[in-house]
Protein backbone atom coordinates (compact mmCIF):
# COMPACT_ATOMS: atom_id res chain seq x y z
CA UNK A 1 0.00 0.00 0.00
CA UNK A 2 1.30 3.62 -0.67
CA UNK A 3 0.47 6.78 0.51
CA UNK A 4 0.80 10.06 -1.96
CA UNK A 5 0.73 13.29 -0.03
CA UNK A 6 -1.29 15.99 -2.66
CA UNK A 7 -1.71 19.87 -1.14
CA UNK A 8 -5.47 20.44 -1.10
CA UNK A 9 -5.46 23.23 -3.41
CA UNK A 10 -3.82 20.38 -5.58
CA UNK A 11 -6.61 18.15 -5.07
CA UNK A 12 -9.55 20.52 -5.48
CA UNK A 13 -8.08 21.10 -8.87
CA UNK A 14 -7.57 17.80 -9.30
CA UNK A 15 -11.37 17.10 -8.64
CA UNK A 16 -12.58 20.10 -10.61
CA UNK A 17 -10.63 18.63 -13.27
CA UNK A 18 -12.67 15.07 -12.88
CA UNK A 19 -15.90 16.58 -12.64
CA UNK A 20 -15.37 19.01 -15.88
CA UNK A 21 -14.70 15.84 -17.96
CA UNK A 22 -17.62 14.10 -16.69
CA UNK A 23 -19.77 16.62 -17.54
CA UNK A 24 -18.23 16.86 -20.77
CA UNK A 25 -18.56 13.15 -21.56
CA UNK A 26 -22.60 12.90 -20.57
CA UNK A 27 -23.13 16.12 -22.87
CA UNK A 28 -21.05 13.92 -25.98
CA UNK A 29 -23.40 11.05 -24.50
CA UNK A 30 -26.26 13.01 -26.50
CA UNK A 31 -24.97 14.07 -29.59
CA UNK A 32 -22.93 11.01 -31.06
CA UNK A 33 -25.48 9.38 -33.28
CA UNK A 34 -26.07 5.52 -32.76
CA UNK A 35 -26.29 4.50 -36.56
CA UNK A 36 -24.76 0.49 -36.27
CA UNK A 37 -23.64 -1.73 -33.94
CA UNK A 38 -19.67 -1.70 -34.10
CA UNK A 39 -18.30 -5.36 -34.59
CA UNK A 40 -14.27 -5.07 -33.92
CA UNK A 41 -12.33 -6.97 -36.10
CA UNK A 42 -9.11 -9.43 -35.76
CA UNK A 43 -6.97 -10.25 -38.49
CA UNK A 44 -7.17 -13.99 -39.42
CA UNK A 45 -3.32 -14.44 -37.82
CA UNK A 46 -4.29 -12.85 -34.63
CA UNK A 47 -7.37 -15.45 -34.86
CA UNK A 48 -4.90 -18.33 -34.82
CA UNK A 49 -3.13 -17.05 -32.23
CA UNK A 50 -5.90 -16.61 -29.76
CA UNK A 51 -7.50 -20.05 -30.86
CA UNK A 52 -3.85 -21.55 -31.12
CA UNK A 53 -4.25 -23.48 -34.42
CA UNK A 54 -1.93 -23.04 -37.69
CA UNK A 55 -3.40 -21.97 -41.14
CA UNK A 56 -3.96 -25.30 -42.43
CA UNK A 57 -6.91 -25.62 -39.40
CA UNK A 58 -8.38 -22.22 -40.09
CA UNK A 59 -8.58 -22.82 -43.73
CA UNK A 60 -10.66 -25.95 -42.99
CA UNK A 61 -12.68 -24.45 -40.38
CA UNK A 62 -13.80 -21.32 -42.73
CA UNK A 63 -14.31 -23.88 -45.94
CA UNK A 64 -16.17 -25.53 -43.60
CA UNK A 65 -18.62 -22.18 -42.31
CA UNK A 66 -16.85 -22.46 -39.16
CA UNK A 67 -15.21 -19.60 -38.54
CA UNK A 68 -16.98 -16.46 -39.97
CA UNK A 69 -14.37 -14.00 -42.05
CA UNK A 70 -14.71 -10.76 -43.91
CA UNK A 71 -11.72 -10.11 -46.78
CA UNK A 72 -11.05 -7.22 -47.95
CA UNK A 73 -8.56 -6.43 -50.29
CA UNK A 74 -6.19 -9.24 -49.66
CA UNK A 75 -6.21 -9.36 -45.82
CA UNK A 76 -8.45 -11.94 -44.02
CA UNK A 77 -10.56 -10.24 -40.83
CA UNK A 78 -12.63 -12.03 -38.56
CA UNK A 79 -14.74 -10.76 -36.01
CA UNK A 80 -13.75 -10.83 -32.46
CA UNK A 81 -16.82 -12.69 -31.13
CA UNK A 82 -15.92 -16.19 -33.59
CA UNK A 83 -12.80 -16.43 -30.64
CA UNK A 84 -15.64 -17.13 -27.82
CA UNK A 85 -17.54 -19.38 -30.86
CA UNK A 86 -14.68 -21.03 -31.81
CA UNK A 87 -14.65 -22.54 -27.85
CA UNK A 88 -17.88 -22.56 -27.13
CA UNK A 89 -18.48 -25.46 -30.16
CA UNK A 90 -15.89 -27.52 -28.58
CA UNK A 91 -13.16 -27.32 -31.11
CA UNK A 92 -13.88 -28.70 -33.94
Amino acid sequence: MNVVVVPEADWQKLLQGQAELLRLVQELKGTIPVTAAIVPFITAMEFMQAVRIGRTKFDQLVAANKVKTIKKDRKIYVPVGEIERYFNIGNP
